[in-house]
């Protein structure tokens, strides 16, 4: 049996959210929980509940949730944030341009946040150590249950990525169980000294404490030695022109290119328009390219050979600027990388295939924008 049998795709967060919390409830000894963004919502407050009773039972629990989120939390949906009730001057500033940039249909044009009973229970509670107020640009989200069990993928703490957002938008994103102490002990081992202890699957950190900053190189690789078959689903995809030479050199060499981003993306639209367009012009409309409807939150290249999904996009900020996380596995003998690839095919069964980069049509002013801030 292979021991990616331990592994468990859990697709969207209707399905990662309960499995998570289950995991949670039935913790006897620590739960560590490293989070980007964490609202104030239904799910959020769930998660929350769940953590609290844990701590109430004896467990030790650690919260990490990035103060760098606080911007993002506060210019869209709910625009309520669970651990950061204040913002300094320049964090309403940026929440605020990002609101009148990507203005959002239901969202309030500002909401207060309250301190909740839940919330004062968890920071006050003494088996809950809170690290919230770090700026430390950790875009990674997992969790690790007693040390034995693993979460890692793209998926935060809100309800739109348990559903749909206000816009109506339905998410869409993974997140991988990792059943057993050697995965938790790899991770734990990766984030500390950079190195990976197995062969089958291996993780790929941005992590500035160490530093190594590996991912845009792993991603860069992939695609290189991609021969067959290559997948990229994207939700933010900058133009990089190592990534467009890259994957304008797989097709060239007869790979099956397929390239799926959202129709409509919550932010950096526009540059994920141009993008793709410039791969359409590039490989005369040989790639194949869907628009999904979904906001496709994933983070997800694969090859016939190897798969990696996780939290980093192909961003200049994501390369060299944010922490991110990432599991690679080899498809051979890999259940998961086949469910996972029969997924990805049922996403593009509802998308918009796009035939010519002519009907590709961005904001050239917003792009040029959104360049300063990805």
């Amino acid at each position: 049996m292979s021991f990616y049998e331990d592994f468990t795709l859990l697709i969207d967060g209707e399905q990662a959210f309960p499995e998570i919390i289950a995991c949670i409830d039935a913790a006897k000894e620590s739960v560590l929980i490293n989070m980007f963004i964490w609202r104030d919502d239904e799910i959020g407050n769930r998660m929350a509940t769940a953590v609290l009773s844990a701590a109430e039972r004896g467990v030790k629990v650690t919260l990490s949730i990035d103060r760098y989120g606080v911007v993002l939390e506060k210019s869209e949906e709910s625009r309520r944030s669970f651990f950061h009730k204040s913002q300094t001057v320049s964090e309403r500033f940026k929440s605020g341009a990002l609101s009148l940039f990507y203005p959002m249909k239901g969202a309030p044009r500002r909401a207060r946040d309250e301190q909740t009973a839940l919330y004062q229970r968890i920071c006050a509670h003494p088996n809950i150590t809170l690290d919230c107020d770090r700026f430390k640009a950790d875009h990674s989200k997992y969790y690790v249950i007693d040390g034995e069990i693993l979460f890692i993928g793209g998926i935060n703490v809100e309800d739109k990525e348990n559903g749909a957002d206000m816009q109506g938008r339905v998410y869409q994103d993974y997140m991988i169980k990792m059943n057993g102490r050697v995965y938790v002990d790899a991770l734990q081992k990766k984030l500390e000294t950079g190195e990976n202890v197995a062969a089958d699957y291996f993780f790929g950190i941005n992590r500035k404490a160490l530093p190594l900053f590996e991912m845009e190189a792993l991603y860069l690789n992939l695609i290189h030695e991609a021969r067959e078959e290559l997948h990229v689903n994207m939700a933010y995809f900058s133009p990089l022109t190592s990534f467009l030479d890259a994957i304008e050199a797989a097709y060239l060499r007869g790979v099956r290119v397929t390239v799926m981003i959202p129709e409509h993306a919550n932010y950096q639209d526009a540059t994920n328009r141009r993008a793709v367009r410039e791969l359409m012009r590039r490989t005369n409309n040989g790639i194949t390219l869907y628009f999904t409807p979904k906001m496709a939150h994933t983070k997800l290249i694969a090859s016939e050979r190897e798969i990696s999904l996780g939290s980093t996009n192909i961003t200049k900020k994501a390369f060299a600027q944010l922490d991110e996380l990432n599991l690679f596995l080899h498809r051979e003998d890999c259940a998961i990388c086949d469910r996972l690839i029969t997924n990805i095919k049922r996403e593009y069964a509802q998308a918009k295939r796009i035939a010519s980069y002519e009907e590709i049509k961005y904001n050239r002013i917003y792009a040029f924008l959104e360049g300063f801030l990805v």
